[in-house]
């Protein structure tokens, strides 16, 4: 199966996943904020590779008017992260290029969330820091064959 390229420019987020929003949202009665600092350590203990040295925040690329769908996950991750919110997170390692330049990270995807926050036309994305990420600039993501479906929005 041939690897899939998706290209996007890098968006705003609601900066929960970072800790950098001063005064998140509320979700299911709780107001969560810096969740990857909080999740990370299920992760992990799951085993997933590399991730102590990944932010702890995402970068949000949107792929519009194409939408993603997980196929395949490298990793499947359920855990209670915070008070009783128990979810499942899935995990597709991915090349992402940014200025010419290439990182390792993973598509992070949390499934089924009552709190999930993008549509599936947002790819968020776990990687260490990336020198000079802005929003608007265009981000491409190597995605290995068999892992994920595309298509456009109907």
């Amino acid at each position: 199966m041939d690897d899939i390229i998706l290209k996007g420019k890098v968006k705003h987020g609601l900066r929960i996943a970072s800790g950098l929003n001063p005064d998140p949202p509320i979700k299911l009665g709780m107001k969560l904020n810096n969740t990857i600092a909080l999740q990370k350590p299920f992760f992990e203990r799951a085993g997933v590779e590399g991730i102590s040295e990944m932010y702890n925040g995402t970068v949000n690329v949107d792929i519009s008017p194409l939408k993603f769908e997980i196929l395949d996950p490298d990793y499947r991750v359920t855990c209670t992260w915070f008070e009783e919110l128990a979810e499942t997170f899935w995990f597709v390692r991915v090349l992402i290029e940014y200025e010419g330049k290439e990182y390792a990270g993973y598509i992070y995807y949390p499934c089924p969330s009552r709190v999930k926050s993008h549509d599936d036309n947002t790819v968020e994305l776990l990687t260490k820091k990336i020198p000079g990420m802005a929003y608007g600039k265009d981000i491409a993501i190597l995605v290995p064959g068999g892992k994920i479906a595309v298509a456009r929005f109907s």
